[in-house]
């Protein structure tokens, strides 16, 4: 073997080995159950009288009723809320400001069934809660953007909790934005480019978030599209993102979603260079979306701080906060 092959050899051993300890404490590890409720489902459940409850309660059947019989009463909120949308039950979601629209088949969707006919509850307690976690609540009238919105699974939940907002959405799939943008108009929805810039103004939005996004960008375009965050960004806002890291890792492990000779490289190319990527996607595109420096992303958490301070400071860090598996971090435009 030649010397070159021999390194290669120790680094890929050494990198399995490595692989072999995340899954041992993916084993041990119990990830904690997401939160059956939040903020946002909290304050729309509140607005609900005992007689929709009641009707709600009534409507439920079939599979969700198995979900509803696993639940403890103190954490059913959310799911009423969802029942609300997806039995089309139309006094309780006129009170609650919801829609029940639902993107059709061929438009693209990051959930779909009983949990996100009317948007995803989950996903938008998640947002708010961490950026309360985080210190930051929205202001009154503020701007939030929100960063590959796909066809508003979160966006939605949030304009109707808190229709004072200007709600914005973006994503480069333009079936999913038209879609949005006739269905639902709580919210502005526009087309992003594949690159910087977006039309929007200097300093124009208050909080951004961005739901595995980064957890997608090659190195290039992670970078650029965090200067152009701070672009929009306000000084003193903030913007909310997820990634792939260490704990993705684990998470992969104990659901085998990945070859191991893969993640071994995967775990060396980010410990070795701070991201790794992997094209997944090819000719064809996610969505008919073609763009070389977007499909699976891992990165040290250490690489995402180094690139944005001190134009940011990092205001939380959560390591596996999204469902055990992506890491939060939520930043504060500096200047």
């Amino acid at each position: 073997m030649s010397r070159l092959g021999e390194l290669r050899y120790q680094f890929q051993t050494r990198n399995e080995h490595l692989v072999d300890a995340l899954g041992a404490v993916g084993a041990r590890a119990s990830v904690a159950p997401a939160p059956a409720s939040g903020p946002v489902s909290d304050a729309l459940y509140a607005r609900l009288s005992p007689a929709h409850v009641a009707a709600l309660e009534e409507a439920i059947e079939g599979d969700v009723a198995t979900l509803w019989a696993d639940l403890a009463p103190d954490d059913r909120r959310r799911l009423l809320v969802s029942v609300a949308a997806f039995y089309r039950q139309e006094e309780a979601l006129a009170t609650m400001g919801l829609t029940a629209a639902e993107p059709p088949p061929e438009v693209h969707a990051m959930a779909r069934g009983p949990l996100a006919t009317g948007g995803d509850l989950g996903m938008a307690d998640f947002v708010v809660q961490t950026l309360l976690d985080a210190g930051v609540e929205l202001p009154q009238g503020g701007t939030v953007l929100d960063f590959g919105c796909s066809s508003g699974r979160a966006l939605r939940p949030i304009a109707a909790w808190r229709p004072d907002l200007q709600c914005l959405g973006c994503d480069p799939n333009a079936e999913a934005i038209a879609w949005a943008a006739g269905a639902l108009p709580m919210a502005r929805w526009f087309q992003s480019p594949i690159d910087p810039p977006l039309e929007l103004a200097d300093a124009s939005v208050d909080v951004a978030y961005a739901i595995s996004i980064w957890s997608h960008f090659a190195a290039g375009p992670a970078g650029r599209w965090l200067d152009e965050m701070h672009r929009v960004i306000r000084p003193g806002g903030v913007l909310l993102l997820t990634t792939h890291g260490l704990d993705t890792f684990a998470t992969y492990i104990r659901g085998h979603l990945m070859n191991r000779g893969l993640m071994a490289e995967a775990i060396g190319g980010m410990l070795r260079d701070g991201v790794h990527f992997i094209d997944v996607f090819g000719e064809a595109g996610d969505w008919g979306v073609k763009d070389e420096g977007w499909g699976n992303s891992f990165l040290l958490a250490d690489w995402l701080i180094e690139r944005a301070t001190p134009a940011w400071s990092v205001r939380l860090l959560r390591r596996g906060r999204l469902d055990g598996n992506q890491d939060a971090f939520v930043l504060e435009r500096i200047g």
